[in-house]
């Protein structure tokens, strides 16, 4: 009797073994966890000449800072590298005429992306575990919760899949890697830069003047929904606002050092029965990632194959009960992630 074993992805194998070799990528490993350390020992000093002006620091305070710092510095990596790793992927098989050796192999088109974009996202996956030991300094320092740092690597992992399907739909729609890689860093400006522009003018347009943005409009911005981890969330305030609490959730965030976080919004804050109550904007933005990246890889599980791209095939009732299940999740969730204003509006938390 022939005994069960498990065959991992071929591409994986090749494409993980192609990108180890020599020692560049070793040096950006290396570079990338001397940023961070760099980034955060620039926010401790910082801190600290705040407290030589006579400014009050607690430790709490720095342990907070260095885990936003550190957070936003590594999800600008992940947006600047993860299109560029997939946007590759299949328009350079092209390039390199090895396309229709590729296709002429036994895997099916989905196993082939997925391989591809595993393979392609696999180094980023390695930076993002690599750097946790740096993470957990914030820990001596107290103010973070370890479920919050948790969560930050969640969100990590699925911004670096969302942004990598991004390039790997580029990548199978266009025959030139530097048309791919263009159209890719495009799509990611719109869906960082758009909300952004939008959210920043709304209050002169609305009616009354002065109204703060809908949070629909960030559930697809990957900085509004680290921003909503990173923000020491209040949960449930009994009797009213807890004063110590308002620079995390109030809407002027002048004195956090950061002066583009005004633009971004956390999550909807609202008296409920028991107190004044968070809905964080990380929620949907997990949500609309999962569903987004089911879509453009079934999109480019059609874009890839040379011929009859649109035909039906068995590839897509995987594709299908995935949506449905995801649709589903949604749908018997929505209390937890759908930000919907209820009658007693504070307004949208920082």
């Amino acid at each position: 009797m022939r005994a069960w074993h498990f065959q991992l992805n071929p591409i994986i194998v090749k494409e993980v073994r192609t990108r180890m070799r020599g020692m560049r990528p070793y040096l950006i490993l290396t570079g990338f966890l001397v940023l961070l350390a760099l980034t955060g020992l620039g926010i401790y000093q910082l801190m600290l000449q705040q407290a030589r002006f006579g400014g009050t620091v607690l430790s709490a305070q720095v342990g907070q800072a260095l885990f936003r710092g550190l957070s936003f510095v590594e999800l600008l990596l992940i947006i600047m590298l993860a299109p560029a790793l997939t946007s590759a992927t299949i328009s350079s098989e092209r390039e390199q005429l090895t396309y229709d050796m590729l296709m002429a192999t036994p895997l099916r088109p989905g196993q082939l992306l997925w391989g591809k974009l595993f393979a392609a996202l696999s180094y980023l996956f390695l930076l993002i575990f690599a750097s946790l030991p740096v993470f957990s300094i914030v820990l001596v320092f107290g103010g973070v919760e370890p479920k919050a740092l948790v969560k930050t690597v969640v969100l990590l992992l699925v911004t670096t899949v969302a942004f990598g399907a991004i390039g790997l739909f580029c990548s199978s729609l266009f025959r030139r890697t530097a048309r791919a890689t263009t159209v890719a860093y495009l799509l990611v400006v719109l869906l960082i830069g758009v909300p952004l522009l939008i959210g920043a003018v709304w209050g002169q347009f609305s009616n009354p003047p002065g109204q703060p943005p809908p949070p629909m409009l960030y559930y697809l911005n990957p900085l509004s929904a680290l921003f909503a981890v990173t923000t020491i969330e209040p949960g449930v305030i009994e009797g009213g606002f807890d004063p110590g609490m308002m620079p995390f959730i109030a809407f002027d965030f002048s004195t956090g050092g950061l002066p583009f976080l005004h633009l971004l919004s956390s999550g909807v804050i609202f008296y409920g029965p028991a107190g004044v109550v968070v809905i964080p904007i990380y929620r949907a933005t997990l949500i609309g990632y999962s569903l987004m990246t089911v879509l453009l890889c079934w999109m480019s599980a059609h874009l890839v194959l040379p011929h009859r791209r649109w035909h039906l095939r068995w590839t897509d009732l995987g594709f299908a009960l995935l949506l449905i299940g995801l649709g589903a999740v949604a749908y018997f969730t929505h209390a937890w992630w759908y930000l919907v204003p209820p009658p007693l509006v504070m307004g949208p938390a920082g």
